[in-house]
């Protein structure tokens, strides 16, 4: 590996300067400012000898330890299907991170880069303890609310449970069956001003608020419309839940949408059957979502897991 440092006033100029001197397979390294403003960029090429350009174009001998080995990585994100702009961006941020600290274990590289591109929230957090549940049909909705309901239980939380799905046929019922087994509050509405009331209500006798909405095809105006009209104006915390194991670009595509209705958390499900984390990482980079928690089981006791950047690096570096 060659390693040169260039010293430029913009990024645009850097790019341009490494481009025709070391060719488009160069890598950025570090990058850092210095107390005039301007850019000192660290870029390594692959080559047989390892050296240093120094600013004066003397060589050195360089040892490159320090620096992130990504094939291994680069190799473990494509087995993901991750969409390729957020590979390379998990890379680089990764090499970032391990310039700076001359930190080259592959793990703690990885879960550094993964704190600092993602945000995670708490499962039972209060900063808004009315939370909506948004998806397709199947989805998982009703059944995760039922295990976040379990989890509030299980820490001494209360909660209330309200569904305006009527469109599938049975869902209230094995909601409040849910509801009843948990024992707590059970409420149906299907007009946005009933849905406002009784959230009043419930927020004065009980920490959580869990909301079930219709699941939708995204892709259909009228049905996307049904739900923004019932949601728009409530102040909440809106959840997307999304099947861990779909295709990448269409999970993306679908995620847009509820992001446009005010999805802003992510909670894959059925990530117990899929072997590839893509879609997860792929979604939550493009549709700048906080990761919410994660179906991990079919279990209503255990079967939901907090997310944070150490279980997601296992996972990615666990691959088959």
């Amino acid at each position: 590996m060659k390693v040169k440092k260039y010293t430029v006033s913009n990024m645009a100029e850097g790019f341009a300067l490494i481009k025709s001197e070391l060719g488009e397979d160069a890598i950025i390294l570090s990058s850092d400012k210095t107390e005039d403003n301007q850019i000192i960029l660290t870029v390594a090429i692959d080559e047989d000898e390892e050296f240093n350009f120094s600013s004066e174009d003397e060589l050195e001998t360089l040892s490159t330890e320090q620096f992130f080995s990504e094939n291994d990585l680069r190799e473990s994100l494509a087995y993901h299907n991750v969409l390729e702009v957020v590979r390379e961006k998990i890379l680089a941020t990764c090499r970032l991170f391990s310039a700076a600290k001359a930190d080259s274990v592959k793990k703690e590289v990885l879960t550094q880069a993964l704190a600092k591109l993602y945000a995670f929230d708490d499962i039972l957090s209060k900063k808004n303890p009315v939370k909506i549940f948004m998806g397709i049909a199947g989805s998982g909705k009703s059944t995760a609310i039922a295990k976040i309901a379990t989890q509030a239980k299980f820490q001494k939380q209360s909660c209330a449970i309200i569904s305006t799905d009527n469109v599938r046929a049975g869902a209230n019922k094995q909601l409040e069956a849910f509801a009843q087994i948990l024992d707590v509050d059970f409420a149906f509405c299907s007009k946005q001003k009933d849905l406002e009331q009784k959230i009043k209500e419930y927020q004065k006798r009980y920490d959580f608020v869990l909301i079930d909405t219709p699941g939708i095809n995204p892709f259909i105006d009228a049905e996307v419309e049904k739900v923004w009209s019932l949601i728009n104006q409530i102040n909440c915390q809106k959840i997307l839940t999304l099947d861990a194991g779909r295709n990448v670009e269409e999970a993306v595509e679908i995620a847009e949408i509820f992001s446009d209705l005010g999805a802003g958390s992510l909670l894959p499900t059925r990530l117990d059957l899929t072997r590839r984390i893509g879609t997860v990482l792929s979604v939550a980079a493009c549709c700048d979502m906080r990761f919410y928690a994660a179906s991990v089981s079919s279990s209503i006791a255990h079967g939901v897991a907090e997310i944070t950047p150490q279980s997601l690096s296992k996972l990615i570096l666990s691959e088959a």
